[in-house]
């Protein structure tokens, strides 16, 4: 299991999110992250290094980026 650390821009965003579906749904995206880091989809070009992972809501597409650091 991995350990998370948000900046202060995603902390202030997830804390203002209202519907309990969305947060839900992040909830389980970040569950998955924590087993499996590289579950997502490694960027190229000026993203090299960040991995993006798809959350779906409310047929809306939201996307998570993050970066394993060791």
């Amino acid at each position: 299991m991995y350990e998370f650390r948000f900046t202060k821009a995603a902390e202030k965003y997830f804390k203002k999110i209202r519907e309990k579906g969305l947060k839900a749904a992040y909830r389980s995206a970040l569950n998955k992250i924590s087993g499996d880091p590289y579950i997502g989809e490694l960027k190229t070009g000026d993203l090299a290094g960040v991995y993006g992972y798809d959350v779906y809501y409310n047929k809306t597409n939201c996307e998570i980026a993050y970066r394993i650091l060791k």
